[in-house]
């Protein structure tokens, strides 16, 4: 891609990351077990006994939930290292004009998020900006683990089979619902669907079975598919491990809503942020104790495929018969929709 290039809404490819930001990663530290990489969810950091599990993410494409969002997507990747969120940091950008009841709003979610994980608010920074159509919120989560204990999205090895907690495109689908709804409704999506769509934020943590699977044994790694959805995901997974990838789509777990919301829309649920969703790559000998611990604790989880040799490639079979490989998303279904608006 040319340097002049516009790039897309939404996560930068990883190619581009490749040429412009992973070549430029300041002075090396010795402490630093994993760094910035692709698919890589956090950074983990030798702090002597145990490490410290560090993450950065925004909240960009939602309106509604933004606080509770940003706490939990960044709660999210740091347990996918099997790490517990404890410290959080949150910069939040508001429009000149905002009110400092939106704030107030805003702040209660964080609060709120916190509060349920266990985790401190330690610090931030908040502002009016000029020229901001809407709050932009970005966190900073930090969390400990056992050095014996720490998963990354690299660890993946052939013969471990896929699960996927939940089902595909959870958290856009409660951010359609909320942010689109009178479209919605005009295109005659029920009131119902729409209102059980919205509270599929409400299983927006993977806190709980992350911690639990590394807990149970054999996960070899974790990963949150956010933007780009289970396909890019799986992508990243596959990329980071230097591993091959054989996934079912009629194994993938879409939930009604949103199908529905899909359908209506004309987008890909497998190709839409699934905050909420977690993939695992799990040894054989051990994915039937994760699936029971997860069924323990009320966590739907699904095996949809199986690691490969890198030379087998990375390929999902449709639900129509046909093979195709799993490559980037260029971009999110949610940020190609609020696009076209």
């Amino acid at each position: 891609m040319p340097p002049n290039s516009r790039l897309r809404t939404g996560k930068v490819p990883s190619d581009v990351l490749k040429r412009c930001v992973l070549n430029r990663l300041g002075a090396q530290s010795d402490r630093v077990i994993r760094g910035a990489a692709i698919g890589e969810d956090a950074s983990i950091i030798d702090i002597g006994a145990k490490v410290l599990v560090a993450k950065a993410n925004p909240i960009t494409g939602a309106e509604v939930n933004i606080g509770r969002l940003v706490v939990h997507v960044n709660a999210n990747d740091v347990a996918a290292r099997g790490a517990k969120p404890l410290w959080f940091m949150n910069t939040i950008l508001l429009p000149e004009g905002c009110t400092e009841g939106k704030l107030a709003e805003i702040m209660d979610e964080i609060n709120r998020a916190c509060t349920e994980l266990g985790v401190e608010i330690i610090g931030g920074h908040t502002e009016c900006v000029a020229g901001l159509e809407k709050p932009i919120v970005s966190g900073f989560m930090m969390g400990e683990a056992s050095k014996s204990r720490y998963v990354t999205t690299g660890g993946a090895k052939p013969g471990d089979r896929i699960i996927l907690t939940k089902t595909a495109g959870l958290e856009g689908t409660s951010i359609l619902a909320s942010d689109l709804e009178e479209k919605l409704r005009r295109k005659k999506v029920d009131p119902k669907t729409l209102q059980r769509a919205r509270s599929m934020i409400d299983s927006i943590s993977v806190v709980p079975e992350a911690l639990k699977a590394v807990e149970a044994g054999g996960v070899h790694s974790m990963h949150t598919p956010t933007e780009g959805g289970i396909i890019n995901g799986l992508f990243e997974m596959g990329a980071a491990a230097g591993v091959g990838l054989s996934v079912e789509e009629n194994l993938i777990p879409v939930a009604p809503e949103t199908s529905i919301i899909c359908d209506t829309l004309d987008i890909d649920p497998l190709k839409l942020l699934s905050s909420g969703s977690l993939l695992m790559a799990v040894s054989d000998s051990s994915v039937g104790k994760v699936l029971d611990t997860l069924e323990s604790i009320g966590v739907q989880a699904t095996i949809i495929g199986e690691v490969k040799e890198r030379s087998e490639g990375r390929v999902i079979t449709r639900t129509n018969g046909t093979q195709k490989t799993i490559d980037p998303v260029r971009q999110d279904e949610l940020f190609r929709l609020l696009g076209k608006d």
